[in-house]
């Protein structure tokens, strides 16, 4: 079952749509005018307006769509149910993973618009604000703050970092194998394998030499793949062969983590976030990952700083 939202203009549906596509990040699948109806009345020749658009953001579907034309009476009852009214008693919601990107498009739907609450910190989240944007549609914007993990429940490890790169270009890095060999890995490690497959279902298969001359291998299981939003995907450590295997430095590491790659743009800059849990871990793998949160920071760093010296010398 898909539930989807579908918003209702008079006449500036597709210049809405145009906005949303633009600063959502989005892409209009879809768009038919009243005048393409093949058989309609005659109200709809030569009519522009819009009488259905769905904008694609990630794994969710916008729909929008025009009042029908002036004239013409769509009900034998007399009734026109799709007459226009200002938008009332609900809000689109745009959750967002860091506090940029909530800014960036809070401000850019509020241009011509009318605040209703100006962006802020509050007790639940990181950045939330209310607004109609110029064309009427309320919407709220939110970047929650971490909650508490339920009892039997691990709180994800997150970890950030701006770039000085627009986000086309730091989404390249990770989703071409050979920029990935140039920096991916813990600090001191040689990219002796990078073989990618980059689709749902497809994988990253990837070796690592530290500077010992061990090597160790790992691959990635992508799940969803919103360029050049999100990466999310399943990691694990792993044999030449792509078959899973223990962590090897650190036998009570969960065998498989959830992983998501976010990229936030803002100002020509680009926030990149890691948000890391364990898939289906034992009691004893939970312990240790909720134990390493000091370490997998420092990896993460180290990381990060190999992605950014790479950065300023591609």
């Amino acid at each position: 079952m898909d539930l989807n939202t579908c918003l209702l203009f008079d006449g500036q549906c597709e210049d809405a749509f145009r906005l949303y596509e633009k600063v959502l990040g989005g892409k209009i699948t879809g768009l038919m005018r009243y005048a393409d109806a093949p058989s309609g009345p005659p109200a709809f020749k030569g009519c522009n307006r819009v009488i259905h658009v769905s904008l694609r953001v990630g794994d969710r579907v916008l729909m929008g769509s025009d009042t029908p034309p002036d004239g013409l009476d769509p009900m034998p009852s007399g009734h026109r149910p799709d007459e226009y009214k200002v938008p009332q008693g609900f809000r689109a919601n745009v959750t967002v993973d860091t506090p940029a990107e909530a800014e960036r498009i809070y401000h850019a739907l509020a241009e011509g618009g009318a605040v209703a609450m100006p962006m802020a910190e509050t007790f639940f989240a990181r950045r939330f604000g209310m607004l109609n944007d110029r064309f009427g549609t309320p919407w709220m914007i939110t970047c929650l703050k971490p909650m508490p993990a339920a009892e039997g429940e691990t709180k994800p490890f997150v970890i950030s970092r701006t770039f000085d790169v627009p986000r086309d270009t730091l989404w390249k890095c990770f989703t071409d194998p050979e920029r990935m060999r140039q920096w991916w890995g813990p600090t001191g490690v040689t990219i002796i394998a990078s073989k990618m497959d980059l689709r749902p279902g497809g994988t990253y298969h990837y070796g690592m030499r530290t500077p010992d001359g061990k090597e160790m291998w790992g691959k990635f299981v992508y799940r969803e793949i919103t360029p050049p939003e999100r990466l999310v995907f399943v990691s694990a450590f792993s044999d030449e062969k792509g078959g899973l295997t223990r962590h090897p430095l650190a036998p009570s590491w969960p065998i498989e983590m959830l992983s998501m790659f976010s990229f936030a743009e803002a100002g020509g800059k680009t926030t990149f976030t890691v948000t890391w849990s364990p898939l289906n871990p034992t009691p004893e793998e939970r312990a240790t990952f909720e134990a390493s949160h000091d370490s997998m920071k420092q990896g993460w760093t180290g990381t990060m700083e190999q992605l950014g010296a790479y950065l300023a010398t591609a």
